[in-house]
């Protein structure tokens, strides 16, 4: 009958002796496994199918021998490998391997050298016991004549001589055995057994007394049965250790062949499994004794061990040890387990728990009144004992690693921060309590990540991108794809600790990418617009951004100049990254910020960008600033621009303005000139077409309208009064010349808003507005032209010329409009500044200022202004001339043939009229002098 108790006892033995010849789950299986697995079907066959009782004669014992010579080692692998596999199930199974592997290593490996000596102390003693006590037989060493027993003990000298010259031969090479600092000699003669008998004082008793006994023997001292007994056991086991000690040196000389042919990987493999569990072992000491040590452990282990290493091994020995290897269970691998299963409380700690809740007791939890709050409180305080610990332990390791980071390729420094950053992360989102999460989550800080201290993932991240030749296109791909999947995630627990890291990582990117001489692709994100449009835009939205629009690069500049240029063309890909909305709510933002600052440099890149924009139908216009309204006010400038002054802005963008008392509803906390509020209207619009100025003033006085309302309205108000209207009046007229002043200051820096086409598309409703104002005489020219640019003072020109006729018909622009209405024009100083005198040195060959240049008073005038300027300056009238023929470039071409005319015209003014003076002078003085 078939036997179920015998087939599953062989089932067992077979599936583990299967099991152990697993490797990284693969079967090892080689020509000699065909043995064991013949006898395995022989048993099967003879014992199970056909129920035979196995005798065994003397060729069986041999077989049954072998077979478990053969299969012991694999069949405590598999034990391992099953035990590994369950108890991870069953808590009296991990308790049992837990406490064997704890005895294994106390004993073989802290103790090993002492245990050896024991068990060899014990098997002597056994030995001798047993010969005594049960009369087994003796060599008679009184009858053995001297030379025999000399070629005892000559012998079994010369074959331990032999194993110390082995022993010398390994030692003498033992700089080319070293792997990970450690030698793969040492390795493998330290896990013998043997190795360490040899080295136990026992051991040189043993070899001592088979030299004295047979001497005190000879000489007929008392106990010589005994001492027989002694000789001869210590020189059976001293001939059995030997032999073991052969086989061992057998296999070292196997392994250090291997070596000299490279193909020692089995062994590297073993030395660097060794290190790791040594790595793992102190770690999980350290935290279990955390209150008895310094958390420091780390750096001080990883200093020792680099001191062994040579530079080349520094990335390999630090991959080896904190890689996440399943199959060795190394240290990242045990921290991951250790999370996965949870911190639990002891029963103590329950029972204390219970008793103090019962009992009402104050403890350290006191304010916690139900049992359950106690025992979730305590589980929190131990997950957070792990992150602490474990945090200071990733702090240690980094700032050690990051001496030495150039040792380490790219890839490898990624991989190890992953690792480190996924672990992170599972302690964060495993832990029950949420009481690390309420550590690790950043406080919100929108505007700069150095605003706050900075937690260990930003510290890693950092780590990441701070090495060189990292692949930051990659790290940008990864977080891109991450940043999709927390969209498509339907966790909410963790979306905001999820979502700050993303945008922290990204706001370093970004930083790397303007600040650093390195190319991010950051068009990556354009799938993921809203996400990196917003990040992106809290960057570079923290404030009035730098001057970014530079002319392009020249071989002729410095280093330094084309990384400034290269910087700025990286601001401008950054704003032209972001999605339409995060666009113009930036540029809006910038030409809007509150810092008394009208016009920035950058000012023609948001007037093309936001003209094209708002080229759209009007649903979409409405969207655009819709969106970039909210976006606005949530900046730091929301308590100055507000949501009714962009309503305003925004509604009223078509408005005729009959009277400058129009711009008070749009109030003065914004500080913004009645100029920029034109101009933001007028990108709003989009307009393409069409234009004419938005100036239509019905009463002459100006505000005259508004005052004579107010008193209609008001039937105690019988007289209006002089004195306010008169001023009215006054600060009206201040508002429209610094209007008409700042118009053409700013097409100096945005030349789109002028033209001398004056019948084209290329008009628009500003340049109309000041000609209105400066056509329909509301604005006094002395006010205008003050510190204006000579570019400047020749748009003003044309537009007075070709203008004249088109507001006012009694107005009409002569040679010396502009001489004459400067506040001073005396001889001796020009009010106008450097810009009208750079003016009427171009119009020295220009036959429209001929009669002007025919008046004294103007041309003395103009000759002191020239000579001071050109004195504070250090200029010659050449270098002059070409100063403002480079200044006027954008308004008017000066041909060479202009400049050698104008310098012709300016020495004939100085040199000439002044010797004439001279001379006049020397006269007069003559004639003082002799009267």
């Amino acid at each position: 009958m078939f036997n179920i108790g015998k087939f599953l006892i062989w089932s067992v033995c077979f599936l583990l002796w299967l099991f152990g010849k697993l490797d990284r789950y693969d079967f090892r299986i080689k020509f000699r496994d065909l043995f064991p697995f013949l006898y395995f079907i022989y048993i099967f066959i003879y014992t199970i199918i056909l129920e035979n009782k196995i005798v065994f004669n003397f060729l069986g014992y041999i077989l049954c021998f072998l077979f478990i010579i053969s299969i012991y080692t694999n069949f405590i692998s598999g034990v391992r490998y099953s035990i590994r596999q369950v108890k991870a199930k069953i808590k009296l199974v991990e308790k049992i391997d837990n406490a064997y592997h704890a005895v294994k290593k106390y004993l073989f490996e802290q103790n090993f050298e002492e245990v050896a000596e024991i068990i060899l102390a014990s098997i002597l003693i056994g030995l001798i016991y047993i010969q005594i006590n049960f009369n087994t037989p003796t060599i008679d060493i009184v009858n053995k004549s001297n030379i025999e027993i000399l070629g005892f003990v000559i012998a079994i000298l010369s074959m331990y001589g032999i194993y110390i010259g082995f022993l010398q031969y390994l030692a003498s090479d033992s700089k080319a055995d070293m792997y990970l600092g450690k030698s793969k000699v040492n390795y493998l003669i330290e896990k013998s057994i043997w190795y360490y008998i040899t080295q136990s004082r026992l051991f040189f008793f043993m070899l001592l007394a088979t030299m004295i006994v047979p001497i005190a023997v000879k000489l007929n001292i008392p106990y010589i049965r005994e001492f027989t007994i002694l000789w001869q056991t210590s020189y059976v086991l001293s001939l059995i250790i030997y032999i073991f000690l052969l086989s061992m040196s057998l296999y070292v000389i196997r392994v250090a062949l291997l070596m000299k042919s490279k193909a020692d990987d089995n062994l590297k493999y073993n030395i660097s499994k060794q290190i790791q569990k040594n790595y793992t072992e102190d770690f999980w000491f350290f935290y279990s004794n955390r209150h008895e040590y310094s958390n420091n452990f780390i750096k001080n282990k990883l200093s020792r061990d680099f001191s062994k290493l040579d530079t080349s091994e520094y990335e390999e020995f630090i991959y080896n040890i904190f890689r996440t290897d399943i199959d060795i269970r190394n240290l990242n691998y045990s921290i991951s387990e250790k999370i996965s299963s949870g911190f639990q409380l002891t029963r103590t700690q329950k029972f204390l728990n219970k008793l103090y809740t019962k009992l009402e007791i104050s403890n350290k939890n006191q304010w916690l009144k139900s049992y359950k709050e106690k025992n979730n409180s305590d589980l929190g305080n131990e997950w957070k004992d792990f992150y602490r610990y474990f945090k200071t332990f990733i702090y240690g390791k980094w700032r050690f690693l990051k001496l030495y980071k150039d040792y380490f390729s790219p890839d490898i420094w990624q991989n190890l921060i992953h690792e480190d950053l996924k672990i992170i992360d599972k302690l964060v989102k495993s832990d029950p309590t949420l009481t690390i999460l309420k550590i690790e989550s950043p406080h919100e800080t929108r505007f700069s990540v150095s605003h706050r201290n900075e937690n260990i993932r930003e510290f890693l991240f950092k780590l990441l991108v701070d090495k060189q030749d990292i692949n930051l296109n990659q790290i940008l791909h990864n977080i891109n794809d991450e940043e999709r999947n927390l969209r498509l995630s339907d966790d909410k627990q963790f979306f905001d600790y999820d979502y700050e890291f993303l945008r922290f990582q990204l706001l370093i990117l970004l930083d790397i990418y303007k600040n650093g001489g390195i190319d991010i692709n950051i068009l990556e994100f354009r799938r993921a617009s809203d996400f990196y449009s917003q990040i992106c835009f809290d960057y570079l939205g923290t404030g009035r951004i730098e001057t970014f629009v530079q002319n392009k690069i020249t071989e002729a500049e410095s280093e330094e100049e084309i990384k400034q240029k290269r910087r700025a063309e990286k601001i401008q890909n950054l704003i032209l990254s972001m999605n339409e909305e995060y666009r113009l709510a930036f540029m809006l933002y910038q030409l809007i910020y509150t810092d008394y600052t009208q016009w920035d440099d950058n000012i023609e890149f948001y007037d093309t960008e936001i003209k094209k924009l708002m080229s759209c139908d009007e649903e979409q216009q409405n969207y655009l600033f819709e969106q970039a309204k909210e976006k606005i006010l949530s900046t730091n400038i929301s308590h100055r621009i507000t949501d009714k002054l962009l309503d305003n802005l925004w509604t009223k963008r078509n408005e005729k303005i009959t009277d400058f008392y129009w711009f008070k509803q749009f109030g003065r906390r914004h500080q913004m000139s009645e100029l920029k509020i034109i101009y933001v209207q007028s990108l709003f619009s989009g307009k393409r077409f069409s234009f004419s100025s938005r100036f239509n003033f019905i009463y002459d006085s100006l505000s005259f309208g508004n005052v004579v309302k107010s008193t209609k309205n008001s039937e105690k108000c019988i007289k209006v009064s002089t004195n306010k209207l008169h001023w009215r009046r006054v600060r009206n007229k201040e508002k429209m010349d610094n209007f008409c002043r700042e118009y053409l200051l700013l097409t100096d820096k945005l030349d789109s808003i002028f033209t001398n086409d004056f019948y084209s598309y290329k008009q628009n409703d500003i340049q109309l507005s000041v000609e209105y104002l400066l056509n329909t005489n509301k604005v006094d020219l002395s006010n205008v032209i003050t510190n204006l640019s000579v570019s400047s003072l020749l748009r003003l020109e044309q537009i007075l010329i070709f203008r004249g006729q088109r507001n006012n018909r009694y107005f009409n622009y002569t040679s010396r409009t502009i001489f004459d209405s400067m506040t001073s024009n005396s001889p001796f100083y020009w009010s106008g500044g450097e810009g009208v005198l750079e003016f009427y040195i171009l119009k020295t060959i220009d036959s429209f200022y001929h009669d002007l240049y025919r008046d004294t008073q103007f041309l003395d005038g103009l000759k002191h202004s020239l000579i001071s300027t050109l004195n504070f300056h250090n200029f010659t009238i050449n270098e002059y001339v070409e100063v403002i023929a480079k200044k006027v470039s954008s308004v008017d071409s000066i041909s060479i043939f202009q400049k050698e005319e104008i310098i012709c015209k300016l020495n004939d003014l100085l040199y000439n009229t002044e010797t004439k003076s001279s001379q006049s002078k020397l006269a007069h003085k003559k004639i003082y002098r002799y009267r």
